[in-house]
């Protein structure tokens, strides 16, 4: 059966996260609608996904696969084909056929999120149900030097939601994490953090922490005291979904993977 891989962009405002649920909109319920109108005479098998994301969440690259009974003779056709049914919100950046024992879940060696904040008095419309709304003080430069503390292989039980991870491992492996300002626009900042896994909310209670240090909220406290309690009460504020992105999947036995990032001209 062919394998195929899609990178799938979409505006977490407007579904009730990745997952199908019955009678709520869902990225994966509307794409499965679209691929059987589409692969009719084909038919898809269940669609699996490199990482699960929360209602309100977006995805600038999202990878997921699905398996046929017989080749797709054209993936061009396929992509525009699945873009016009599944209305607005989600979009196919890109497709190709990928070897059999690819798996956009259980191949997957690292996950890639940013966190947006921006950070102004008055409220900037244009990035409403983009960015997480800051209007207190914050030592960016604070924020930044709590940052080496996160990575590595650490327990982040203190950075889950508590009702989430009971019974399950909480060890997890941050492999980079940095703060960038954007050049074009001074209030904008951005979190970003790659790892091995994520558990529920851990991102944005990562940053909603780091933004609790950068304001002042504790004087004696820190990320690293915060690891060391284990315990969510610790930690700070959950943030937003709508500032969350998730935005790559890494694949080191699949190389080829990264062929789907690439931009696509006409």
């Amino acid at each position: 059966m062919p394998n195929y891989a899609l990178l799938v962009e979409y505006d977490g405002t407007l579904f009730y996260g990745w997952q199908k649920q019955k009678k709520l909109k869902t990225v994966q319920g509307t794409l499965d609608e679209a691929l059987a109108v589409v692969l009719r005479r084909n038919p898809p098998s269940r669609i699996y996904v490199a990482g699960r994301t929360d209602t309100g969440v977006h995805s600038l690259g999202m990878v997921c696969n699905f398996r046929t009974l017989e080749p797709i003779p054209n993936l061009h056709k396929l992509i525009v084909s699945i873009n016009a049914l599944s209305g607005a919100g989600v979009s196919i950046r890109n497709a190709m056929e990928v070897p059999n024992d690819f798996h956009s879940r259980f191949s997957c060696d690292a996950r890639e999120y940013v966190y947006q904040i921006y950070h102004g008095k008055y409220e900037n419309p244009l990035l409403k149900n983009r960015a997480h709304w800051l209007r207190f003080r914050v030592n960016w430069e604070k924020v930044e030097k709590e940052l080496p503390t996160l990575l590595g292989e650490k327990d982040f039980s203190s950075f889950a939601k508590a009702t989430s991870i009971r019974g399950k491992k909480t060890v997890r492996n941050i492999l980079s994490v940095n703060l960038e300002k954007d050049n074009l626009n001074g209030n904008l900042f951005r979190v970003r953090i790659r790892a091995n896994g994520f558990m529920h909310n851990m991102v944005r209670i990562t940053v909603g922490t780091l933004l609790d240090i950068g304001k002042g909220r504790w004087e004696s406290r820190s990320i690293e005291s915060i690891l060391e309690e284990e315990d969510r009460r610790e930690a700070g504020m959950t943030l937003p979904p709508y500032g969350l992105y998730f935005v790559r999947a890494y694949y080191e036995k699949f190389p080829e993977i990264n062929e789907l990032y690439k931009p696509v001209f006409p």
